[in-house]
């Protein structure tokens, strides 16, 4: 357990035989992946996270892709990519494979530095180390940043207790989108759940449910979901954010780490479209009812707003001193987290050619820890560890099928409208207003292609993808302070 933050061994407290039990649940697993120091632990969590729903999941996702690909046949499609992606921006599975040379292009040579940056680091660390498997990887990479950039993720967490983070992202989203958050007395399916009403203009036009911690029986992961589909003059929209952050108690603030502050803004972007555009006169239009590769780009487009600083120190306050988060802080930290986005991509190309290749090809005879592994060793730079059967329980297999490329699709279009943005004033430029009238407000209404035209004037470009992706590059040759 050495290396977990005191909080984390708080709530883990061991038994009368000194045994301590911790669940793959997502509050749980990130730090031991993060921090341990014990590669054995690492390697212990990380197969029990990744061997979860297994073996039974594994004949049920071979029915599945079967079943699919029989649906495909019939309608006269080549395969389920294609008949998946023929409704969507993208267009087709070709498309797909167009788009992920240009992101294997794009992050190649820096994924290549990225790693042999944390190699040549592990290696002065532990000389006998001749390679980082992915159980290390996260682990690698937070010692390394503490070493490079003077930033141990840790240190900002006394500044985003839950509380103090759920009441940021408030107010952040009430200003960006000229809306009021009123707390409702509406009943919810259980006493954590708190709940909203969303206040436009003086009047009600939606309400939203908060379920933001783990408890047993619950959804392990991180997502927003319709519960009223709204439609205009007959019924308001309803919308439900289920998350998995700390909790925390009279005796415990439940200190966030930065990223889980991203990934409640990101998954508050979903609820805002789907109150905001749950507007329209149709109920199959309403919400975030676009193409599936479009749905992502307003909740990754908001992950950016919090590397503002001013708006981050709106919030960010230690729990115990009320001390603003220090901007030199925030600079280490924006460095910090820069560096690995090619790493990133990476792994978004390894899931998304993994979701592609299991929809776009005969699945009889289909070997699942085969393909899973061959991918992986050609597209990423960790070493395998063996006994890895993530696909029993890759979630987006299902929803998403074919087209996990959404996220890297998405990313490319969230932030060209990021740059729309003015810096100096994220939340009170006239972008704010122009984007929710031309997207949020638009729901399903009209296609994703046209949406980005109406908000950009123009189909997105590639530049502030390229941009990001070598941000920290281009800091470390310009000594430039991101």
């Amino acid at each position: 357990m050495d290396g977990l933050p005191a909080d984390y061994l708080a709530r883990h407290p061991a038994n009368a035989e000194g045994r301590v039990t911790i669940t793959t649940d997502p509050p749980d697993m990130q730090p031991v992946m993060t921090f341990v120091a014990n590669a054995a632990v690492r390697e212990r969590m990380f197969l029990a996270y990744n061997t979860r729903a297994y073996p039974a999941n594994q004949k049920i996702l071979l029915d599945l892709l079967a079943t699919r690909q029989e649906i495909a046949t019939v309608l006269g499609f080549r395969s389920w990519a294609d008949l998946a992606t023929a409704d969507q921006m993208m267009g087709s599975a070709a498309n797909v494979r167009t788009f992920l040379a240009k992101l294997d292009e794009a992050s190649r040579d820096g994924a290549k530095r990225e790693h042999a940056s944390i190699i040549g680091f592990a290696r002065e660390c532990q000389p006998e180390l001749t390679a980082i498997d992915i159980t290390s990887r996260g682990y690698w990479y937070e010692q390394f940043r503490r070493s490079a950039f003077d930033f141990d993720s840790q240190s900002v967490r006394p500044y985003f207790p839950y509380a103090q983070v759920e009441a940021g992202v408030l107010e952040t989203a009430a200003q960006l989108f000229k809306v009021e958050f009123r707390p409702s007395a509406a009943a919810a399916w259980h006493a954590d759940v708190s709940t909203f009403d969303v206040i436009d203009q003086g009047r009600v036009v939606g309400h939203f449910y908060l379920d933001m911690h783990p408890r047993e029986g619950k959804d392990k992961w991180f997502s927003a979901a319709p519960i009223v589909v709204g439609s205009r003059g007959r019924a308001l929209p309803e919308a439900a954010l289920i998350c998995n952050f700390p909790a925390g108690d009279e005796n415990d603030p439940g200190l966030l780490q930065y990223n889980d502050v991203v990934t409640f803004f990101h998954e508050f972007g979903h609820l805002m479209h789907a109150i905001l555009g749950g507007q329209t006169e149709w109920a199959g239009l309403s919400g975030f009812a676009t193409e599936g590769d479009f749905i992502e780009v307003p909740s990754q487009m908001l992950e950016e707003f919090f590397r503002d600083e001013k708006l981050l120190q709106a919030f960010a306050k230690h729990y115990q001193t009320g001390e603003i988060l220090p901007s030199e802080i925030i600079r280490k930290m924006k460095l910090a987290g820069a560096f690995g986005r090619a790493d990133w991509v990476r792994a978004q190309l390894y899931y998304t050619t993994l979701s592609l290749d299991l929809h776009d090809q005969d699945p009889g005879g289909l070997d699942l820890d085969a393909l899973t592994e061959r991918l992986y060793k050609t597209l990423q730079p960790w070493t395998w560890f063996d006994g890895n059967r993530m696909y029993a329980s890759f979630g987006h297999l299902t929803g998403y099928s074919s087209n996990y490329y959404t996220y890297a699709f998405d990313k490319v279009i969230a932030l060209d409208f990021f740059a729309q943005f003015d810096p100096a004033d994220l939340t009170g430029c006239d972008a704010g207003v122009r984007y929710r009238k031309t997207v949020l407000e638009q729901g399903g209404s009209k296609p994703g292609r046209q949406m980005v035209r109406d908000f950009l004037g123009r189909d997105e470009e590639f530049s502030a993808f390229s941009d990001w992706l070598n941000e920290e590059f281009e800091a470390e040759i310009l000594g430039v302070t991101l």
